[in-house]
């Protein structure tokens, strides 16, 4: 093993155990080694990245594209760190790029589709994950996650049905995913179903009392049943554990709202539950590295 390829490790290691500027001293010495080698800049641009420095880890993954534009690698990376600053529109040119390269890159497939999903291009989003599902990566991240993705989808243009399937597909590879389980209850809600949601809900708690989506969810769906008082008071339990939760609190002061002038909200529940339920899955979008 040379001496670059050690300290690439080494930085590496560093990287990994979130000891960044010492991985960043172990780059500075590669850089002496090989100024020329986009390794290297990869490698720092992979380090700012881990520390959410991203217009330093772009300057750098941009310093490697000048010293290899041709590797799909490196394009979809950029294209990661681009979409993590919603910058949405060049991230997906980063992985158009990629895909260019080689066509049949399924890690460039995979998190353009999520940010297609993420855009609203549901449609080619889901082109995208049949795509991935079609593949043969050995990926894993991507085959335990496909068919909720999918579901996510379905269920974000309106196809409550199709994604329902998907979710219980997922379920069958991961039975205890909890978002998993949300999402089905979330389903039942949007088909009317309101006991089997709440039910859902409940048993999703059982599980995994400290999971306050599923607080607010079950509240939601007390609340569509105009019983605001047990809504309240699962919101309560969800703020002994959570005090800080601002999700909690938004509700509570809706469901409050809705107490002290009832006067046929369900269906305003509903939008509502809906609308929530969409931030949420924004804000918990799945990007593995």
């Amino acid at each position: 093993m040379g001496r670059l390829e050690r300290l690439l490790n080494k930085a590496d290691d560093f990287k990994e155990a979130g000891r960044f500027e010492e991985a960043l001293k172990e780059l500075t010495k590669a850089i002496e080694v090989a100024p020329k080698d986009p390794d290297v800049y990869l490698s720092i641009a992979l380090t700012y990245d881990a520390m959410e420095d991203f217009e330093t880890s772009i300057h750098y993954f941009r310093k490697t594209l000048n010293l290899n534009s041709e590797d799909s690698y490196i394009w979809t990376q950029l294209g990661i760190t681009l979409s993590r600053m919603g910058r949405h529109s060049e991230s997906i040119d980063s992985f158009e790029q990629a895909l260019e390269i080689d066509p049949e890159y399924v890690f460039a497939k995979w998190h353009l589709a999520l940010v297609y999903r993420t855009t609203g291009l549901y449609e080619d989003a889901l082109k995208k994950f049949e795509e991935c599902l079609a593949s043969d990566s050995e990926l894993d991240y991507i085959k335990d996650e496909i068919f909720y993705q999918l579901g996510l989808c379905y269920f974000d243009m309106g196809w409550t049905r199709e994604a329902l399937i998907e979710f219980r597909k997922h379920l069958e590879q991961c039975p205890t995913d909890n978002w998993a389980l949300l999402s089905i209850g979330n389903c039942y809600f949007d088909f009317g179903w309101i006991d089997e949601s709440a039910a859902k809900f409940k048993e999703l708690l059982v599980a995994s009392p400290g999971f306050i989506p599923a607080y607010n969810s079950l509240a939601l769906s007390l609340a569509e049943k105009g019983w605001f008082d047990d809504a309240l008071d699962v919101l309560r339990t969800a703020l002994q554990i959570s005090p800080e939760d601002e999700s909690v609190k938004d509700n509570m002061d809706y469901i409050q709202s809705l107490k002290d002038d009832d006067d046929d909200n369900k269906g305003i529940i509903l939008l509502f539950f809906i609308m929530q339920l969409m931030k949420k899955r924004k804000e918990n979008l799945t990007e593995p590295d």
